[in-house]
């Protein structure tokens, strides 16, 4: 192995850890109430959050795959799309998670800016993403799934404070 494929293995599981905490931080930037529900659902019920997150997203990926590989463009266009956005309510889900861990790493400036601690938060979760196997296979599916369903659990709870 050359030093060019060092280096280019490194900066692709660099661009990777950085991207998704950026999706972690615009995450609590746009739907701020969704990330706090989905904190709470990662305090109050974690297993059922990965429960439901299971349930919602294996049949949607699976359609997505499915989708994409067959037929004309337009369903392959919108079967990418489908796993697309199933993979980005679980990163917006587990922002959650982020800021459940942020919320362990106490800092005095949290107060006046609140998205640091899913910018801490997700700095620790993404780092563990990196540990080989373990966090490749383990660690980044449970947090994807798991947000899938804190999300879906947070919208919906929103939905129940809204309607009362």
């Amino acid at each position: 192995m050359i030093m060019a494929d060092v280096l280019l293995w490194t900066f692709v599981i660099l661009g990777f850890f950085v991207v998704t905490v950026a999706y972690w931080v615009a995450a609590v930037a746009l739907t701020p109430g969704l990330v706090e529900r989905s904190c709470e659902r990662y305090g109050s019920s974690p297993w059922k959050s990965l429960l439901i997150g299971l349930a919602l997203g294996i049949p949607l990926i699976a359609l997505g795959v499915v989708m994409a590989n067959g037929g004309p463009p337009v369903l392959k266009v919108s079967g990418i799309l489908v796993t697309l956005l199933v993979f980005l309510l679980g990163l917006c889900g587990s922002s959650g998670l982020c800021l459940r861990i942020g919320k362990g790493l106490v800092n005095p400036t949290d107060e006046a800016q609140p998205w640091l601690r899913v910018k801490r938060g997700g700095i620790v979760l993404g780092l563990m993403f990196i540990f080989p196997v373990l966090g490749w296979f383990f660690v980044f599916p449970v947090a994807v799934f798991s947000g899938i369903g804190a999300a879906f659990l947070g919208w919906r709870d929103g939905r129940k404070v809204s309607a009362e």
